[in-house]
């Protein structure tokens, strides 16, 4: 996958006289937005940009709302949003780990492929992967059954 990129000058803390080092970082064209999707998607579909449009604010709105229940959320072939924890220092005993030392919850996003060293590594997508229909809590689910409404998941 090719990307553009500028370089970029940082500055290696720590150092007295700050020591500056160069590093190329991504170039971006522009941002696309939810409705440059909605367009694009309806271009190679049969649905409607409104139709489109609604789908993917009815899945902004499952994402976010089952990160608060304490789930990930996985699309396949694209990756998993998850909550990251932004905290304090590391505490020397586990004991001693405490609610409060969480500063903030911000998202976290792992990709289905990372790429090391020029090589991709893909997660198990495809036939390997075997699929288990569980309700919301767990337990599993009967083929055929389990027609839950999008607002129970």
């Amino acid at each position: 996958m090719p990307q553009a990129f500028h370089v970029r000058k940082y500055f290696i803390p720590k150092t007295n006289p700050r020591q500056e080092v160069y590093k190329p970082a991504p170039f971006y064209f522009g941002t696309l937005s939810t409705q440059d999707a909605a367009d694009q998607i309806a271009e190679e579909s049969s649905l409607t940009k409104g139709d489109v449009l609604n789908v993917l604010d009815r899945y902004q709105r499952y994402v976010i709302k089952n990160l608060q229940k304490g789930y990930k959320v996985e699309m396949m072939g694209f990756g998993t949003v998850y909550n990251r924890f932004v905290t304090e220092k590391g505490i020397s005993t586990a004991a001693d780990v405490k609610a409060t030392h969480i500063r903030a919850i911000v998202p976290g996003f792992s990709p289905s492929y990372t790429i090391l060293n020029g090589a991709r590594r893909y997660s198990l997508l495809g036939e390997r992967t075997l699929f288990q229909k569980v309700t919301v809590h767990g337990t599993p689910v009967e083929e055929g059954g389990g027609s839950e409404s999008p607002d129970e998941v």
